[in-house]
């Protein structure tokens, strides 16, 4: 009775149709009227049988369009959206876990794996955030050894040297490669820098990139603008390295000049050995995550697929 009294003495067609649509919702007929030249003026047309509105639509009651059946689906949505809450809630959290995120976000791992095979949730949600930062957090080593076992265990994808360049603000990133070069004089900072592990990953992946070229050109500028060294000097002492460094720069200068790379490798047969023999380190799995990162830094080799 209330939805037909307020449908009567509200003038708004707007207003109407909006009631129109709550009413269908509610499956409560709704009775369309004919309206005068005052909007005020209401009156009921004579032998006409109730209809309802679908979209500013007259719809005969019984119309085949209209289904009230569709608020029973309404209804059995929000009913399974409840039953989604409480299976999230009856989830134990391991009693192990420190971090409140981890709290926050385990549940709907669990969930997540158990639909999809695997508990990488989305970005476009608030638990696919959580996410976000929980990948932050392992690359800054916030979290414990326990917790980075079950994420692992789980399938849980943690980020890489590519992933915390594409992650981060680049500006946020500068403004703390600055306050290094403030402190120790220098951006010749460390791959595995250990009091913010992603600012070494994140120079790590400016040198790289700009060596490939992939760099854009607006963070090209504002690292000149600062000075920006562009070829590591950090020397390691193993031989892999010292021979990595070697091939490294006679293979970038020949790519910059425009010399053709495979040619290179057929005159040069110890760098072509050199390869070969990292690859199949990597095939027989004695190469290090480190060195397999190196290696795909030199430029104009498939080194994987060598032979």
């Amino acid at each position: 009775f209330f939805m037909h009294s307020l449908y009567r003495i509200i003038p708004s067609n707007e207003m109407k149709r909006t009631i129109s649509l709550f009413a269908t919702l509610l499956a409560i007929p709704v009775v369309s009227f004919t309206t005068n030249t005052h909007p005020t003026d209401v009156s009921v047309p004579p032998h006409r049988a109730p209809t309802f509105l679908d979209g500013g639509h007259e719809l005969p009651v019984g119309s085949r369009r209209f289904q009230p059946t569709s608020t029973k689906t309404f209804l059995s949505k929000i009913h399974n959206e409840g039953d989604e809450d409480e299976k999230l809630e009856s989830i134990e959290i391991p009693s192990f876990i420190k971090s409140p995120v981890i709290s926050q976000v385990y549940p709907a791992l669990v969930s997540h794996k158990e639909k999809y095979g695997n508990p990488n949730i989305p970005l476009g949600s608030t638990d696919g955030k959580r996410c976000k930062t929980l990948r932050r957090l392992h690359f800054q080593n916030k979290l414990s050894d326990d917790e980075v076992a079950l994420l692992t265990d789980m399938g849980f994808r943690f980020h890489s040297f590519e992933d915390v360049y594409y992650e981060c603000d680049f500006d946020e990133m500068l403004g703390k490669l600055m306050d290094y070069r403030a402190e120790f004089d220098t951006f010749q900072i460390p791959k595995k820098y250990e009091p913010d592990p992603e600012l070494g990953a994140w120079v790590t992946m400016l040198r790289r990139l700009y060596r490939t070229r992939d760099l854009p050109a607006n963070q090209i500028e504002k690292l000149n603008e600062v000075g920006f060294e562009w070829v590591s000097t950090r020397k390691c002492g193993s031989s892999f390295m010292s021979r990595y460094r070697e091939v490294l720069s006679k293979l970038s200068e020949a790519a910059e000049a425009g010399v053709d790379i495979s040619k290179l490798l057929i005159e040069d047969e110890e760098l072509k050995k050199w390869i070969i023999g990292q690859r199949v380190a990597y095939e027989n799995g004695n190469l290090s995550e480190s060195r397999v990162q190196c290696m795909d830094e030199i430029p104009g080799v498939n080194w994987r697929g060598i032979d």
